[in-house]
């Protein structure tokens, strides 16, 4: 009797305590495509309660998905909804391994509706209208300064708000159709602090040289460093942030 307790003791310990393996990014596709979860409470943890979940999405939305980063014991996959019709939305997922990976939140980008408001602005403006405001001659400082006062200024602005809302795909197909050009500025900054110990995410003081450069690439600032990714390169938008490996 003691045996046949102790044997079906070890078979529920091991039936209770195995989860199956989900790569992260695979378990991120059973959240929000699957209808039913049921064993969702065994791969959440964190501030992530497990929803949003599929349930939560319309079925006209289409939903990609993108690794973004994976170690050993973290995650990020990002996850994109699109209806065909409004811009696409992109959302985080991040992840924990904890014997299993786990979901431990669920994100978007923040404070992108003032900059969507200057992107419409912007693109509203006729070639006429644009010339009208860089005549304008601003010469009482109460008065607010324009946006922008030169052509470059204001093609600038307009690529620059449209690189902030793009979705992580026309980030990355922007970095991949400019990407020599990119290399090439991280190659000459590399150059630069080669011999330094700048290490911290708010030094945006170096490639000042190359300040027309990247802001071709409509990058609005440079920084090195940075939370875990000290041996980084940083180009920037507003909200968008690439950063190359100095390795």
């Amino acid at each position: 009797m003691n045996k046949l307790v102790y044997f079906l003791f070890i078979v529920i310990t091991v039936q209770t305590s195995t989860a199956q393996y989900y790569e992260p990014i695979d378990l991120a596709k059973i959240i929000f495509k699957q209808d039913s979860f049921p064993d969702i409470n065994n791969y959440i943890t964190g501030e992530y309660n497990g929803h949003p979940n599929a349930t939560d999405i319309p079925k006209h939305i289409k939903k990609s998905f993108l690794l973004l980063g994976q170690d050993e014991e973290t995650a990020v996959v990002n996850i994109t909804f699109s209806d065909g019709k409004n811009p696409d939305y992109d959302t985080y997922m991040h992840f924990k391994n904890d014997s299993v990976w786990k979901a431990t939140a669920f994100r978007a980008l923040a404070m992108t509706g003032i900059i969507a408001q200057v992107n419409t602005m912007l693109k509203k403006l006729s070639p006429e209208q644009v010339d009208s405001i860089l005549n304008i001659q601003y010469t009482d400082s109460s008065k607010k300064a324009p946006m922008f006062t030169t052509k470059e200024e204001y093609v600038f602005e307009l690529g620059n708000t449209n690189l902030t809302l793009a979705s992580d795909n026309e980030i990355i197909a922007h970095f991949n159709k400019n990407k020599a050009e990119f290399e090439r500025i991280k190659n000459i900054i590399i150059e630069q602090i080669k011999d330094s110990n700048i290490v911290d995410y708010k030094t945006t003081n170096i490639g000042v040289n190359l300040e027309k450069d990247y802001k071709k690439l409509y990058i609005n600032t440079v920084s090195t460093g940075g939370y875990q990714f000290p041996n980084t390169i940083n180009l920037s938008s507003i909200n968008t942030l690439s950063s190359v490996s100095n390795n």
